[in-house]
């Protein structure tokens, strides 16, 4: 088919030709295609030539088809581990990609050395919004909008929006016992999809939405879905193996992928909102977009009055002439690091957006899984809802903040949840800035470093008997009795690049939990699918089967 297209291409080009410009033309291609295959060649010698145990490449692919094929990909990574060792290598193309699993060498990743590998891999395609959040922003930018970022997620900011999850809990719990009356099935990944989007379009986006109620017609819900499984597509693939179409294929990619169009509603409406809530500062709106708002207009402020003072304004009138001249070096400087401290909107639309893609699915694999487990286990689901009844009178009222992190079984039981199923697997991923000695091996610059957390979290020296959940290996006693490497449990990451909404996430699942749990007992099936099974579309583990489990209303 492919040589059929070629030919035909090739006649079409051939049209008005003289034999001598065909001939010129065929030995051109010819001539480039044998440069190609040599040059690839060469970058797939690289981990051979540093020593390094690696996967035999594709001349094309390298291993992407292996890892993007019917086997899920962190099977394919563990069949490695098992093969090569705690270190080895494989080509995406012609890039080449460390996978790490010594735990010292990954804290050296992560947290010691992190001035070196303090990058994300950079994206094959520029597109916006994603080029402007915290996953795609590198170097200083990434720290100056960090450091702008983190206290959005703070302790007292998260008290903020628990209002926001109890009205949309309450919602899911109303959804819940009408199905049940009706005697419908409840299938709990995609009920748990409409949960966490509707939380974040409210809580983040300033969007007001009804995804769980509304799922077959919600623009949102079923865009958000179709860019998460379509993520990785034949474009991107393109641009992994010939990186000569990158700029053609870029093009192509923000003119008519399904990303640009998904996101451009989100992105007008981003626009919209922050227009309106600049022409009326005093007037506050409690979610994650105006605590984003909130701090680039404090920092811009902040730093605007010192660059006032040292332009002379706040200095007596007969010595600012002085003043000016003696700093008039520092005042530039001081102009740029005003600008390196505040965000532009791009990058307050950009990171509202990101919070979207990143906190949907995610959440809603978590709450799924740890739902299918309490269901499959009722001696700890009992002992979980007998901690609930001492702290929680009536779980179709909101609860507290507070009364969340009393719940320390609660806590215990999502730890091991993530442990066993962790929703991200392949995106712990760092770039190497410089040429690195890691452990026995040279790693050049430009390298991928990857972390296979899957492997991590199951392996039997880490974790005893590792596909058993068992909420006591996050007890008190546990954690005070073994000395436990802090890079065997990394669900979010580790280091200054560790997730920034972790604090959200953990909120929102653990009330969702909390009052679901409380009400109802949760009872496997004939349709629940046992054991579960996932599948890997991009960087996260989902369920590949409906995940339904019966909800039986508690006295």
């Amino acid at each position: 088919m492919i040589l059929e297209m070629l030919s035909s291409l090739w006649s079409l080009l051939c049209v008005g030709m003289t034999q001598y410009t065909k001939t010129f033309c065929f030995a051109t291609i010819i001539l480039y295609v044998i440069h190609w295959v040599r040059v690839r060649r060469y970058k797939h010698s690289l981990f051979q030539r540093l020593g390094i145990p690696y996967v035999k490449p594709h001349l094309i692919h390298g291993s992407m088809r292996t890892l993007t094929g019917k086997t899920v990909a962190t099977e394919v990574i563990g069949k490695w581990l098992e093969k090569y060792g705690n270190i080895f290598g494989y080509y995406i193309g012609a890039k080449p990609t460390v996978v790490v699993k010594d735990l010292d060498l990954i804290r050296q990743v992560l947290v010691k050395d992190f001035h070196n590998f303090s990058n994300r891999p950079k994206f094959l395609v520029e597109v916006e919004p994603i080029i402007n959040t915290l996953v795609g922003l590198r170097d200083q930018r990434w720290k100056d909008v960090r450091s702008i970022l983190t206290p959005t997620f703070s302790m007292s900011k998260m008290k903020l929006m628990i209002g926001i999850i109890n009205e949309r809990v309450s919602e899911l719990l109303e959804i819940v016992s009408d199905r049940n009356a009706a005697e419908k099935p409840l299938e709990w990944y995609s009920m748990f999809q409409g949960l966490t989007l509707d939380v974040i379009c409210e809580a983040v986006l300033a969007m007001k939405r009804h995804c769980q109620r509304d799922q077959d017609n919600d623009l949102v819900l079923s865009s958000t879905r179709k860019f998460l499984r379509n993520a990785i597509n034949p474009v991107v693939h393109l641009l992994n193996y010939f990186n000569i179409f990158l700029s053609v294929l870029a093009f192509v990619y923000n003119t008519f992928a399904l990303s640009g169009r998904m996101t451009n509603m989100i992105v007008t409406h981003l626009k919209t909102v922050l227009e309106v809530r600049r022409e009326d500062l005093s007037k506050k709106h409690i979610d994650v977009l105006q605590l984003m708002l909130d701090a680039a207009e404090s920092r811009h402020v902040s730093d605007t009055k010192v660059l006032n003072i040292q332009n002379g304004t706040s200095v007596p009138n007969g010595k600012i002439n002085e003043a000016r001249q003696q700093h008039s070096a520092s005042n530039s400087i001081l102009a740029n690091e005003v600008a390196k401290k505040t965000m532009s909107d791009k990058e307050i639309i950009a990171n509202a957006w990101m919070f979207l893609i990143a906190g949907f699915d995610t959440t809603a694999n978590s709450l799924t899984n740890t739902a299918y487990l309490l269901a499959c286990n009722p001696d700890i689901q009992e002992k979980l809802y007998l901690e609930l009844c001492e702290h929680i009178e009536d779980g179709h009222k909101h609860i507290s903040y507070e009364t969340v992190h009393k719940l320390t079984y609660l806590d215990q039981v999502f730890s091991e949840t993530l442990r066993l199923f962790p929703p991200v697997v392949t995106f712990i991923t760092r770039d190497t800035n410089a040429d690195y000695q890691l452990g026995d091996y040279f790693i050049p610059t430009d390298t991928n470093i990857m972390i296979p957390v899957w492997q991590i979290h199951h392996d039997p020296k880490l974790w005893p008997e590792p596909y058993t959940f068992d909420p006591e290996r996050f007890s008190a006693e546990a954690k005070a009795s073994e000395n436990r490497h802090p890079m065997s449990y990394i669900p979010f990451g580790a280091g200054p690049r560790s997730c920034p909404g972790l604090r959200f996430a953990q909120l929102e699942a653990k009330v969702a939990l909390a009052r679901l749990i409380r009400t109802h007992k949760l009872e496997t099936c004939e349709q629940t699918p046992i054991p579960m099974v996932f599948e890997l579309p991009t960087v996260t583990h989902t369920p590949a089967k409906d995940v339904i489990l019966k909800a039986i209303p508690r006295e």
